[in-house]
């Protein structure tokens, strides 16, 4: 992909040599303890590269992306006060084109400092680094199974501590011989920073504007377990590169916990499906519920009309091979990662674009940019990185079309500001269809002849935690459904019907980023809100 090769040269371009320069002197690592940095975040297995701006005071910080576009403001809590958190992104409508507004959050600890703790950092000499002479300090983590490394390049400042001007991390599994992270950071223009800077209140868009979202809320303390489990904690640490906030680390242990508990007893029943533990295993609910943010349409009509009654259903499906794979035929793309961002909506509408484009042009495949759903779509029933609806996904695509990532730009993982004025190209959809509802034969009918479909499911905690196998939880269906996925295939294995489903958390999550989901008795309620793209 093209993002893929514009990181990779962005990386190599960053290489500053091997020229060390030993000093006798013993070293101490001290990072600022206020400032303000210019820079960029390059996240390799996301795709995903942000220019931020930062500031951070001890009680209150700031992070600016894309030159202000988004913009995050923190305060800490206090004895007496929960703590804030102000983002400010660009809304785009039927009715306005980026209008900027402010919604606020409880914030459960102190403002968030973004350079990194110093422990376990030797002192490893001197190199060259964009003409200057910086200081290289280095982390070492590694057993039998996987290595943690980080880099850190400074400047001694004269008021005595270290400013940072470069940082890599990068996280190996030494069993399968693969990254499980790599991220690299580059620092500019360090200044301390002024207080009108860390002042949510002077943004027009928050000034008595401010939506609240979320309420703080207490975590249910987990009773602590073995020893074998904290072993387990810091392995995990290290394998997926997790950085804490210093008053945090208790409280993702605490939830790491549980679910290390939770996927030992169930893999310990054998039952057709195997769970994990995952990048996912620290999150808080909150957390988790950004990442599941599609919500079930409010009704189930498509633009055109399913074009087969029942009976025709059930004769087609008995032409049909008992197994079929849209990825072997070469019409799906590779599976893409939405990050922290609750696009999950535009990127399961997407792929089944791509999909049906595919199909139809030879198997041609176009890397659409959802991107320009989640800076655009607001006036459809979506709302960015808050969520959205697979109905109104298509009803968007439907009247405005996808651009490529290509022209559009790279995904930012934030809410930007919509550019469908700049595009030269769009690809278009005829219409979308809704499958009937609850209905096996019908979904493997649309699937075989029009193509991949979208679908909302409920993404419960079992399905965070998937490893392998055919997933079937009798509990799925309690709870609503909270995440969109791509249908793109389906198949039997020991009389058990499954339907493949490409998810969008990247490669590392799942088979490859693809759960197989049970066909029976509608799990996960993946048969209720299924529409698929008519090209």
């Amino acid at each position: 992909m093209a993002s893929l090769y514009l990181i990779l040269v962005l990386v190599s371009a960053l290489d500053p040599g091997f020229s060390y320069v030993l000093d006798d002197e013993p070293k101490t690592l001290k990072l600022p303890t206020e400032y303000h940095f210019m820079g960029d975040e390059t996240n390799i297995l996301a795709g995903v590269i942000k220019p931020f701006e930062i500031w951070y005071n001890g009680n209150k910080s700031r992070v600016d992306y894309y030159g202000g576009t988004v913009k995050h403001y923190y305060v800490g809590e206090t004895e007496y006060l929960y703590g804030k958190q102000f983002t400010i992104y660009p809304k785009t409508d039927e009715q306005v084109t980026n209008e900027y507004v402010c919604t606020e959050e409880d914030l459960d600890g102190e403002a968030i400092n973004f350079l990194p703790t110093v422990d376990g950092f030797t002192y490893e000499g001197q190199v060259t680094y964009n003409d200057k002479v910086v200081d290289v300090w280095k982390y070492l983590d590694a057993d039998i199974e996987k290595k943690t490394e980080k880099t850190l390049y400074v400047i001694p400042h004269k008021d005595g501590f270290d400013v940072p001007v470069f940082r890599e991390s990068k996280s190996s599994n030494l069993w399968l011989g693969t990254l499980s992270g790599h991220e690299v950071w580059r620092y500019y223009d360090y200044s301390t920073p002024q207080l009108q800077q860390l002042d949510y209140s002077l943004e027009q868009a928050c000034n008595g504007s401010a939506v609240t979202l979320l309420d703080a809320s207490d975590e249910t303390p987990v009773q602590l377990v073995s020893p074998e489990i904290d072993e387990a904690f810091s392995s995990y640490v290290d394998r997926h590169n997790k950085k804490y906030r210093n008053n945090e680390q208790e409280n993702r242990k605490e939830i790491f916990k549980e679910n290390w508990r939770r996927v030992m007893e169930h893999n310990k029943k054998n039952l057709s499906y195997k769970m994990t533990v995952n990048k996912f295993s620290d999150w808080t609910d909150d957390e988790l519920a950004s990442l599941r943010a599609t919500r079930p349409s409010t009704q189930h009509i498509g633009s055109v009309p399913f074009p087969h009654t029942d009976e025709e259903v059930d004769k087609l499906v008995e032409e049909l091979p008992k197994y079929y794979d849209m990825r072997i035929e070469g019409f799906i793309t590779s599976v893409k990662n939405q990050a922290s961002c609750g696009s999950c909506w535009a990127f399961s509408s997407t792929a089944a674009v791509e999909g049906a484009l595919a199909r139809s042009n030879g198997g041609r495949n176009l890397d659409l940019s959802e991107q320009s759903m989640v800076d655009c779509a607001w006036g459809f029933q979506n709302t960015g990185c808050a969520g959205g609806t697979v109905e109104g996904a298509y009803k968007y695509i439907l009247r405005h079309g996808l651009p490529t990532q290509m022209e559009y730009g790279l995904y930012l993982d934030e809410v930007g500001k919509c550019k469908l004025d700049n595009m030269t190209e769009f690809y278009n959809i005829k219409g979308f269809a809704a499958v009937p509802r609850l209905s096996v034969n019908a979904m493997k009918v649309a699937l075989y002849k029009y193509g991949p479909v979208t679908v909302a499911i409920n993404a419960n905690n079992a399905v965070m935690k998937y490893n392998n196998g055919i997933f079937f939880d009798p509990t799925c269906n309690n709870e609503p459904a909270n995440h969109g996925v791509t249908v793109v295939g389906y198949g039997q294995r020991e009389g058990v019907d499954y339907w493949i489903v490409k998810n969008s958390w990247g490669e590392d999550w799942g088979q490859d980023g693809y759960i197989l989901f049970s066909a029976t008795d509608n799990n996960c309620h993946l048969l209720e809100d299924a529409y698929y793209p008519v090209v």
